[in-house]
């Protein structure tokens, strides 16, 4: 198991909401779905880099023109679609302050 750390987050009271009732709705706690939205995000950043670093090796004479590389690394880093976790539901354990 991964270590954790307890932290503190400031987050918009709609935005909280949402997320509580997502996380619910996907049979995860309030922290596995913050978690995974957090690694998603870094995921992303990490393809969006790599996908930079390849544009970046094409000789001059045959870079992308900038719509060409806006759309390139859209493609390149486009979100796969995930299915909810429902399938996966664990026992759910009362969480404190939801």
């Amino acid at each position: 198991m991964a270590a954790t750390q307890k932290i503190s987050v400031a987050m918009g009271v709609d935005e909280l909401r949402l997320a509580k009732t997502a996380a619910d709705e996907e049979g995860v706690s309030l922290s596995a779905y913050v978690t995974r939205a957090v690694r998603d995000q870094l995921e992303e950043r990490r393809r969006r880099e790599a996908a930079e670093e390849v544009l970046a090796t094409f000789a001059p004479e045959e870079r992308a023109t900038p719509e060409e590389r806006r759309t390139l690394v859209a493609l390149w880093t486009r979100a796969r679609s995930t299915l909810p976790r429902k399938a996966r539901r664990k026992v759910s354990r009362p969480r404190h302050g939801a």
